[in-house]
């Protein structure tokens, strides 16, 4: 994600849900149960309300890896309600009796592997489920929750992912955004795939993440349903909904399905410009290419809504969300590099913890100084040189680290502090080192600050634990050194 302005220290209603039959038919019933199982008067077979988060501890859920999201959804404009099932496939890390999922709108019903589970609200985000049988130990099981509400009357703080412009309406946040829409496990240290079908009245359209599989299932000349599926894992946050009247572009580039959307709501020479700056998405693809590796992801694309969001752009996989306002500003050229560039970082590798920021917005950020050298603008040592002059004497600006930046600083220093140590690495180890390691990195998996930093130190002989209590954990400019990577 990138903010619209960084502002750091430089300068109820519960309906009837709809559920197919064709989704109730896909429900199997693996060999899970453990009838046999200890009692358990310490809890030690429940699932936990929470994944022991330092920033968000009740965030995500304890005992199970969700593997797939299968939601199926009914949008009724009206009553800005919405209503429907999903069903989450995922492997136990333990035995449970019991286990959380993370939701804001009401639960109508629940089955595990079909039999009816008993479920309780225990917070305004957190549903316990407990099923009929114990789950066992490493086993693959299914839970199918309907639900319905209207997800603009949640909030948190008094904020809310959940935007609304007219008859438009988007779920698109960070760290927040998934529960508003639908069940699962809510933090990016669980990765899934998502197969997405939403049912709205004729003239709408719906956005999501992946290949847009069919847009007419109903057959019915008053409704449409529009079915997405992504079968590449993201983080629980990068999945997209949005539903309004939006003017699609579709097409095929690098033997890559692109999908770009912009809505109709907004003036016709800004989605003229819109448009004319998302189509250099696939160039900006193979950029990143030369730098990451592989692009994760078999589609590509861009929405722009016509909401006024708080941010310039949201990574949602394969189909970043973009601030009107900002997308439209030059050539969009760094902004749709940064978004795009987190699907290496944010996508493919994704964060332990949320204190792991870095893993993600530094790269991002680093990928917008590294694409300007190479298509002819400065050098990134010119952008470290730069941006380092003009925050070394801020003292507050160097109290905020990398390691551990603070739930209230997530998404501020890190944008300057982040590619300024990935640029003064690469002066320490070399470029044949410093690529090597990356896009090795970039490959892929849930990961912590500590493990970029034991991983780095293997592609050289050079100590570099000077070098990353500095840049790092420091909380004072580093010294202008070259064992800094500032000489």
């Amino acid at each position: 994600m990138i903010i619209a302005t960084v502002l750091i220290m430089i300068a109820g209603l519960v309906v009837a849900p709809l559920i197919p039959d064709s989704l109730i038919s896909r429900i199997t019933s693996p060999n899970r149960s453990d009838p046999t199982a200890p009692v358990d008067p310490g809890g030690r077979y429940d699932g936990s309300s929470g994944v022991g988060d330092p920033y968000y501890p009740d965030y995500g859920n304890g005992g199970y890896d969700a593997q797939r999201y299968t939601v199926s959804l009914e949008w009724i404009p009206k009553s800005q309600t919405l209503t429907g099932s999903a069903v989450i496939t995922a492997r136990s890390t333990k035995m449970l009796r019991s286990f959380y999922v993370d939701l804001m709108l009401p639960v109508n019903s629940v089955t595990v592997d079909d039999e009816e589970a008993d479920f309780e609200r225990s917070n305004a985000t957190d549903v316990k489920i407990t099923p009929k049988d114990p789950i066992a130990d490493n086993a693959a099981f299914e839970v199918m929750i309907t639900y319905g509400g209207r997800p603009a009357e949640h909030k948190i703080d008094k904020d809310t992912p959940w935007w609304v412009t007219g008859d438009e309406v988007t779920a698109a946040g960070e760290p927040e955004g998934a529960a508003w829409w639908y069940p699962g496990n809510d933090h990016p240290a669980d990765p899934a795939s998502f197969d997405v079908s939403v049912r709205v009245p004729a003239g709408m359209e719906v956005i999501s993440n992946g290949r847009l599989v069919s847009s007419d299932a109903d057959n019915d000349q008053d409704f449409a349903t529009w079915h997405w599926v992504c079968d590449q894992t993201m983080s629980s946050y990068q999945a997209l909904l949005s539903i309004g009247q939006y003017e699609l572009r579709q097409g095929t580039t690098d033997g890559r399905r692109y999908v770009y959307a912009v809505s109709d709501q907004l003036p016709a020479d800004d989605r003229k410009r819109a448009f004319a700056n998302l189509a250099t998405s696939a160039q900006i693809i193979r950029d990143l290419e030369a730098m990451w590796g592989r692009y994760p992801y078999q589609q590509f694309g861009g929405v722009v809504p016509a909401h006024q969001l708080w941010f310039a752009g949201l990574e949602t996989a394969t189909r970043p969300v973009y601030d009107a306002r900002s997308i439209i500003q030059g050539d969009g050229a760094d902004l749709i590099t940064h978004e795009l560039a987190h699907m290496w970082f944010g996508g493919k590798v994704t964060l332990e913890q949320w204190n792991d920021i870095f893993n993600s917005e530094a790269y991002a950020s680093f990928s917008e100084w590294l694409r300007t050298e190479r298509t002819g603008g400065p050098s990134a040592d010119d952008a470290l040189h730069s941006t380092y002059d003009r925050v070394k004497d801020n003292q507050d600006f160097w109290e905020v680290t990398m390691t551990d930046p603070g739930k209230q600083h997530l998404f501020d220093a890190v944008y300057y502090r982040g590619p300024m140590t990935l640029q003064a690495l690469r002066n320490v180890m070399g470029d044949d080192a410093f690529f090597r390691f990356s896009r090795d990195w970039a490959r892929g998996g849930t990961e912590s600050v500590e493990d970029w930093m034991a991983a780095a130190q293997t592609y050289t002989g050079v100590d570099l634990d000077p070098f990353f209590a500095a840049w790092m954990s420091g909380r004072t400019a580093p010294a202008e050194t070259a064992e800094n990577g500032l000489a």
